[in-house]
């Protein structure tokens, strides 16, 4: 299989991945989100008053124990991102990096076939100072000049060299145009030298700055091969190349089709360059495969300080990815082989890093070494290795997965269960079970009470009824309906006699008489019979109970309390209960029911069935002519039997029948008392009753459980949204 076919298919196979690693970056995100939201429940918690102290314990050891996991999860969404970006490139890249003077630009031109003029090279300062892509391109030879945009230059490059020296960032780029602060003692002792270089040259890029500002921003040029110097090197006084994101070149490759990829030129990696991070940062996602070129001194060599750096820049970019795997250092050999000893030493004492990298030797101006030794070899590495390794680096952040889904899961579904709605509901039954009990404690000494204190104002109510009968009957003592003599004497002639005439007055009185009894005693029965059950109602609900009656319900009438109670009880499941509030509903205690048909009897002397009352009046010597004489002795007689009448129904009333309010009252109060406490199974109905609305009747109380039940099923919610939405980043790793 051919290179080109070889790139074309690891190509392939890197695009199709691409998809699943957005989405694991997707749901990487999600899950940060996830975690977040749970450390900020547990500070909500540790914000509660009314908490459990197990519930802290739980909450804040869950904080405690998944603290770092969302940076984890950050951090491996990093690594995700770049894989994506790696993978989605339309070309394999290496990366050909070296300090000036190592034949990295020689190099460069022997793989590619450009010459000095494209890739310049110099014996002096480095020659190229911006990244250049180079592009096997079977036809058209030329170049693309793609510049920073104002923002990009001032926080990618200028920012890093602020930093390194703490100076305050500039805001605007203009603000780059006042003069730098003076280098001053505000650097270290340790790094007064790199800080110094670096100082000198974020001043020369200050100074060079007018002479490049305006192509900031600027849309990509295309130009030939001949004038990309103009553009890349920074010796001779030029500075564009300041301005220059990358420059990208597209040639045809010597000695292979080497379609699809791609060479990435990395200067900068010098020490003093202030943003040598930023320059390999693309590392992270853009480059495969990097080429460091070094050229060991004749003279004597080892791997120094600033070759150490360029590898740790170069391994910490990829920490996923061992540097064997695709580091390649070059001892390149002079022409007359003066440092091949030091070669030799070098290659066999490779530089001590966690992961030995490969080493290469070859004359790098010699165009078949080259492509012999390092170029071919390179290739060859990446069609064996690339695929094994793209696997790995997936490998090594699923693992990171892993290890985040262990410690969620330990942290987490470990604690799960005390979250779990049946300890809050064991917690709720023995909590109801408690007050249950005490409600029942104290609706039965209520009642009992309310017995006792029905027994002991017994006397006080027979009393007082036997006043409000006195005055009812004085009442209606002070205006009988009699009817004058002249009205008496009218009657006579229409109804044609004395009998006649006096009989409808007897009805009217005893009419008159019953209905006042009736009006004012029904007044007073009805508002003891209230107190009664005013009293009953409070002896047998809290307070709160009533809460939950409609807002429109009538407080001041006891009756439609109870039937707004009734109403939310279960007549079938509470049969006892509603038929006792039944009970209290249709209690009727009045006049006609309980008085009338016995003080009836007292009534016989205004009773037309005899004429015993009609002759007790009618006086013996009335004569048709002496009608008018007599007709006000005929008044005096009504009046004196409607006083008699009135005294013997007062009597009935107070000596007889004084005692009947208060006993049937009583007797009202110890049914109700029989019925809500002692009747066989009222205790489970009551307990049936009351749990469905237990959080109004003792809202104090049971508010707290479901604020709590509320906080479990929120928790439940977020363990298990984040442990779905971890497992199923987890999956999604398996590529």
């Amino acid at each position: 299989m051919s290179i080109r076919a070889v790139i074309a298919e690891i190509l392939n196979k890197r695009h199709h991945k691409v998809y699943t690693l957005e989405k694991i970056r997707k749901g990487l995100a999600e899950l940060e989100m996830h975690i977040e939201h749970l450390q900020f429940m547990a500070n909500q918690i540790v914000r509660e008053h009314q908490v459990q102290p197990e519930f802290l314990t739980v909450t804040t050891d869950m904080a405690t124990r998944t603290l770092n996991l969302k940076e984890e999860a950050a951090q491996l969404n990093i690594a995700v991102s770049n894989l994506a970006k790696r993978f989605s490139k339309p070309t394999i890249n290496i990366g050909v990096a070296g300090k000036a003077r190592q034949g990295k630009s020689t190099l460069l031109q022997q793989i590619s076939g450009l010459s000095n003029t494209e890739i310049p090279t110099s014996n002096e300062l480095p020659c190229t100072g911006t990244k250049s892509k180079i592009y096997h391109a079977e036809s058209t030879l030329y170049a693309r000049i793609d510049f920073y945009t104002k923002e990009e230059f001032l926080k990618e490059i200028l920012y890093s060299y602020f930093d390194k020296l703490n100076y305050p960032r500039p805001l605007l780029l203009d603000d780059f145009r006042r003069p730098l602060p003076e280098l001053g003692d505000n650097f270290s002792s340790q790094d007064r030298n790199l800080d110094k270089a670096v100082y000198e040259k974020l001043k020369f890029i200050q100074q060079m700055f007018p002479s490049f500002s305006e192509l900031l921003s600027k849309p990509a040029e295309t130009i030939d091969l001949q004038y990309i110097p103009d553009y890349v090197t920074q010796n001779s006084g030029h500075a564009k190349y300041l301005a220059v994101k990358t420059a990208n070149i597209y040639t045809k490759f010597p000695n292979h089709d080497v379609t699809g990829l791609c060479l990435v030129d990395l200067p900068g990696l010098e020490a003093a360059q202030g943003h040598e991070k930023k320059l390999v940062s693309s590392l992270e996602y853009e480059v495969d495969a990097v080429i460091l070129v070094k050229l060991p001194s004749a003279q004597g060599t080892q791997y120094d300080v600033d070759d150490y750096k360029v590898i740790d820049l170069i391994n910490h970019s990829v920490k996923e990815v061992a540097l064997d795997n695709w580091l390649f250092i070059v001892l390149n050999l002079l022409d007359d082989e003066s440092n091949d000893k030091q070669v030799q030493l070098l290659k066999y004492h490779p530089p001590q890093t966690y992961s030995t990298p490969n080493i290469l030797t070859a004359n790098c101006k010699n165009p078949q070494e080259v492509e012999e030794k390092i170029f071919s070899v390179i290739l060859k590495h990446i069609e064996h290795n690339l695929e094994n390794i793209d696997r790995q680096y997936l490998n090594v952040l699923a693992q990171k997965m892993e290890f985040i889904i262990h410690t969620l899961s330990e942290s987490l579904l470990s604690q799960r269960h005390f979250f779990s709605a049946d300890r809050a509901d064991l917690s709720i039954e023995t909590e109801y079970s408690d007050l249950f009990t005490q409600f029942v404690e104290e609706l039965t000494i209520g009642l009992e009470d309310l017995v006792s204190d029905g027994q002991q104002a017994l006397t006080a109510f027979d009393e007082e009824f036997k006043q409000h009968v006195e005055q009812v009957c004085e009442t209606v003592k002070q205006s009988p309906p009699i009817p004058d003599s002249a009205d008496l004497v009218k009657q006579f002639k229409i109804r044609g006699g004395w009998p006649e005439a006096i009989q409808p007055q007897l009805n009217h009185l005893r009419a008159h008489l019953t209905q006042h009894l009736a009006a004012h005693l029904d007044v007073f029965l009805q508002t003891k019979i209230d107190g009664v059950l005013k009293e009953l109602l409070r002896r047998i609900f809290p307070a709160s109970l009533l809460q939950i009656l409609p807002p429109h319900s009538n407080t001041s009438d006891p009756r439609l309390l109870v039937r707004e109670l009734q109403k939310l009880l279960d007549r079938h499941d509470q049969a006892k209960l509603f038929e006792s509030f039944d009970y209290i509903l249709k209690f009727n205690f009045s006049y006609h029911s309980h008085f009338h048909y016995r003080v009836r009897r007292e009534m016989g002397a205004l009773d037309t069935y005899s004429s015993a009352s009609t002759n007790e009046i009618i006086p013996q010597d009335v004569t048709r002519e002496n009608v008018k004489e007599k007709a006000e002795e005929i008044a005096k007689g009504l009046d004196n039997l409607y006083q008699q009448t009135i005294y013997r129904v007062k009597k009935k009333l107070t000596e007889e029948m004084q005692a009947d309010p208060a006993n049937a009252i009583f007797a009202l109060i110890e049914e109700i008392k029989d019925r809500l406490i002692r009747t066989k199974g009222i205790e489970r109905e009551w307990r049936k009753f009351l749990y469905p609305i237990r959080s109004q009747v003792w809202a104090d109380t049971f508010s707290r459980f479901d604020r709590e039940m509320a906080l479990r099923k929120q928790w439940l919610n977020v363990i298990d949204d984040t442990m779905k939405c971890a497992q199923m980043v987890k999956d999604d790793f398996v590529l």
